[in-house]
C-alpha cells in the first residue's frame, strides 16, 4: 500500500484509510514512537487480513523466528517476521472483524494495537460492494 495516500479515518485514534481503484481500501495506524504501523484489509473472500510493518530494513526473503509459549498447556509456536518490500512484517488472518486488543513479540520486535477500537466499516462496505450482484 506504501506510505503516500492515506487520508484521515479516525484522527482521534490515528486511524488512517487508503483507497486504491480496483482494489479493497485498507486501515492503518503507525505507533506513537514510529516503531512499527499496523494495517488491516479485507480480502476478497471477506476474510481481515492484518500486517504489523516494523520500521527496520530488511533483505527481501529474510526472516526472524521465535518459538514462543503462551502458557504452560500449550506447545511452543513458531511466530514469524517476513521481509515485504524491505521492511519486516508481521502477518494474521481472522474470518471475522478483530475485535481484539493485538499484541505479539517475535525476537526484539513487539507491537500492541487495539483493534477493537478500530471502525471496520469502510472496508466492510467496500467488500459488500465488491460481491454484490444485479438482480
Amino acid at each position: 500500500m506504501g506510505s503516500s495516500g492515506w487520508q484521515w479515518h479516525d484522527k482521534k485514534l490515528g486511524i488512517q484509510i487508503k483507497r486504491v481503484e480496483a482494489q479493497l481500501p485498507a486501515l492503518r495506524k503507525v505507533s506513537e514512537n514510529k516503531e512499527y504501523a499496523s494495517l488491516v484489509t479485507i480480502t476478497e473472500n471477506g476474510n481481515y487480513r492484518g500486517f504489523v510493518f516494523f520500521n527496520e530494513a530488511c533483505e527481501e526473503g529474510s526472516i526472524v523466528s521465535e518459538r514462543v509459549t503462551y502458557n504452560q498447556t500449550e506447545q511452543p509456536k513458531l511466530e514469524v517476521l517476513h521481509c515485504l518490500h524491505g521492511k519486516l512484517v508481521y502477518m494474521k488472518t481472522w474470518t471475522s472483524v478483530p475485535a481484539i486488543k493485538w499484541r505479539g513479540r517475535v525476537g526484539n520486535f513487539e507491537f500492541d494495537e487495539d483493534l477493537n477500537e478500530w471502525d471496520f466499516t469502510p472496508l466492510q462496505q467496500a467488500y459488500l460492494k465488491s460481491v454484490a450482484e444485479l438482480i
